[in-house]
């Protein structure tokens, strides 16, 4: 969780994080389902749209900005993953929660 939150602007891949603790995949996958109950990819998911809602909330950063600022490099993208995620716009998000 630690090596997720420090990396996740760079790093979104489960293969990545695997690398950096020296475990594959499948070890890390085990793993993580096994303590948390949730596989990495959900993980990565959910530290990623806790950062959208933390810069939504914090800022008043353009979506375009807060995209870039967590390493996506189209934020039509990010605005697909982050309504997939949460079923809200990132617009939409801001305005019924701030």
């Amino acid at each position: 969780m630690e090596l997720l939150q420090k990396n996740i602007v760079n790093y979104k891949q489960v293969t990545k994080y695997a690398e950096l603790m020296h475990l594959t995949t499948f070890q890390l996958n085990k793993i993580t389902k096994e303590t948390i109950g949730k596989s990495c990819s959900k993980l990565i998911n959910e530290q990623i749209v806790l950062e959208a809602k933390r810069n939504l909330l914090a800022t008043t950063n353009q979506i375009n900005q807060i995209a870039f600022d967590l390493g996506f490099e189209d934020p039509s993208y990010f605005i697909r993953f982050f309504k997939k995620n949460t079923n809200y716009s990132p617009e939409a998000f801001r305005k019924n929660f701030k």
